[in-house]
């Protein structure tokens, strides 16, 4: 006999693959910025008050580079340069994006084969957020593909039993 939640619970499935799989589903949205043109004072001041640990800069607003702790002690620090030091003499460039419908699978390759721990992304070539290692240990957290399969195995083989043995489900 056709099982009509057994078909709901593959479309959820299908649904849930699709949207667990994508960089726009784990990415922070609200990306911090500052100018190229910008001292690393200023950007020290930004990073601290906003707690985060790396800046996106732009220049004519686009996304030049990034700036991150590591590149303050390695750059700045470790060289003693003026904190009046132009971001465009110390950023990481060039910024490595990732469009926000590209797999996990994609930007974990992306940011392995480059050794990096931040990818900005972009829709239609436009900043809309960041991803960085931290989201996607936070994004394993979630139910796995094979959990929900198992749950809908579960459900239909309690189901199925049901029918046999003349019982309704609840």
């Amino acid at each position: 006999m056709f099982n009509p939640s057994l078909l709901e619970n593959l479309i959820y499935l299908f649904i849930v693959i699709i949207a667990m799989s994508l960089v726009k589903d784990i990415m922070t949205r609200y990306v911090i910025t500052i100018n190229a043109n910008d001292c690393v004072l200023e950007a020290t001041k930004l990073m601290e008050s906003n707690h985060i640990g790396c800046l996106v800069v732009i220049n004519d607003n686009k996304p030049v580079g990034i700036l991150t702790e590591r590149d303050f002690v390695r750059k700045v620090l470790a060289k003693k340069m003026p904190f009046e030091t132009k971001l465009s003499e110390i950023m990481s460039t060039p910024i490595i994006t990732i469009d926000c419908d590209a797999s996990l699978k994609e930007a974990s390759a992306l940011m392995t084969d480059n050794k990096i721990r931040r990818l900005a992304v972009t829709k239609e070539d436009k900043l809309i957020g960041i991803v960085v290692a931290a989201d996607f240990v936070r994004n394993h957290a979630k139910p796995t593909v094979s959990d929900i399969l198992m749950k809908i195995i579960d459900r239909s083989s309690a189901y199925s039993s049901d029918e046999d043995s003349g019982e309704t489900g609840a």
